[in-house]
C-alpha cells in the first residue's frame, strides 16, 4: 500500500511539472489568431507592447495575452527577449491586426533607467525591421515608471513611432521604492490639488511630463482590495492615482478605473477579467466582443 501512495504521489509531481513546464512554455511564445483579418482601423494597426513590472517574466503578461487571442481579440505577434545589454531577441512575425509585442527581461531587477533603454531598444528594433509608425504601451507596476521614463526618453528623440494610448495597472507613481514592495505601503493622500507628499519619483514625472504630446490617451487602472492603506497590497490608491495629477494638461484624454475586491490584489490585476474588459474596450473601441463572461 505505501508504494502504491508513492506511485501516486509521483504521477501527481510529475504531471504538476509537465504542467508548469508546458505553460512556461506556451506563454513565452507567439500565438495568432486562427482566422487572420486586415485592419479596418487606426486602432487595429497600432502595436501595442507589454511591459511588465520589477522582477516579471512571461507569466506576468502571459495568459493575459493568451486570454486576448483566445478571446479572437489581438494577435500575440512577436515575444521580444532582452539581454542584459539591451539587445532585443525577438521571435515571431508581426500580424497587421492587431499585433501585441510581449516584452520579457533577462534582468528584470534593474533600475527604471536601465529597463526604458531597453523599451527603447525594442521599439528602434521595430522601426526599423517592421516599420513600426504607431504603437500602444500596457504596464504593469513598476513597467508603468518604465513607460513613463521611456515616454519622456522617447519625447527627446526624433522620428519615433507615435504612441497612441497608454495603460497602465497598479503602478507606484507615488512611492519612495518604486520596484520591491516596502511595508507599511506608502500612502500619501490626495488633495484637489495633488498629493500632501510628493516623493522623488512623482517630482521627476512632474518636471518631465509636459513635454509629452498631448495626443496620447491615458487609462490607469488602481486595485482596491479594502485593507487599512486603500491599496491592492503592495500600492496605495493614492500612488498609483496621483498620475492624473501628473497629466493635467492632457486631463481630457485621461480616464481611471479602479478594481474593488480579492482580485484586486497587485499580482492578480493582470489576471483580472474586469481589467481584460477595460483594456480591450479602450484599445479597440469598437470591438463588441470582449472576454469569455463564462470564465
Amino acid at each position: 500500500m505505501s508504494q502504491l501512495i508513492l506511485i501516486i504521489i509521483a504521477v501527481i509531481i510529475i504531471g504538476m511539472i509537465s504542467r508548469i513546464s508546458y505553460k512556461f512554455w506556451q506563454y513565452g511564445r507567439p500565438q495568432h489568431l486562427v482566422t487572420s483579418q486586415q485592419p479596418q482601423t487606426a486602432d487595429d494597426s497600432a502595436v501595442t507592447l507589454f511591459i511588465p513590472g520589477y522582477a516579471g517574466n512571461r507569466f506576468s503578461f502571459g495568459r493575459m495575452l493568451q486570454r486576448f487571442v483566445m478571446g479572437k481579440i489581438a494577435n500575440k505577434s512577436l515575444v521580444v527577449w532582452i539581454d542584459r545589454h539591451n539587445h532585443p531577441h525577438v521571435t515571431g512575425h508581426l500580424d497587421p491586426y492587431r499585433p501585441m509585442v510581449q516584452l520579457i527581461f533577462a534582468t528584470p531587477r534593474v533600475a527604471v533607467r536601465a529597463q526604458a533603454a531597453g523599451v527603447l531598444a525594442v521599439v528602434k528594433y521595430l522601426l526599423a525591421h517592421e516599420h513600426v509608425q504607431t504603437m500602444n504601451l500596457v504596464a504593469h507596476s513598476m513597467g508603468g515608471v518604465v513607460l513613463f521614463q521611456y515616454l519622456t526618453t522617447a519625447a527627446r528623440l526624433a522620428n519615433l513611432p507615435e504612441v497612441r494610448k497608454v495603460v497602465t495597472i497598479g503602478a507606484p507613481f507615488n512611492d519612495s521604492e518604486v520596484g520591491q514592495n516596502t511595508y507599511p505601503i506608502e500612502n500619501h493622500p490626495l488633495t484637489a490639488t495633488g498629493p500632501t507628499t510628493t516623493t522623488p519619483v512623482y517630482n521627476y514625472f512632474l518636471r518631465t511630463l509636459q513635454q509629452l504630446p498631448n495626443t496620447i490617451s491615458y487609462l490607469n487602472i488602481a486595485g482596491n482590495i479594502g485593507d487599512k492603506f486603500q491599496s491592492d497590497g503592495a500600492v496605495a490608491m493614492n500612488s498609483a492615482l496621483s498620475l492624473r495629477f501628473l497629466l493635467r494638461t492632457t486631463v481630457n484624454r485621461y480616464q481611471e478605473f479602479v478594481v474593488h475586491g480579492k482580485n484586486a490584489r497587485h499580482s492578480r490585476l493582470h489576471e483580472n477579467y474586469e481589467v481584460d474588459r477595460q483594456i480591450i474596450q479602450f484599445l479597440y473601441p469598437n470591438k463588441i466582443k470582449t472576454v469569455d463572461d463564462e470564465k
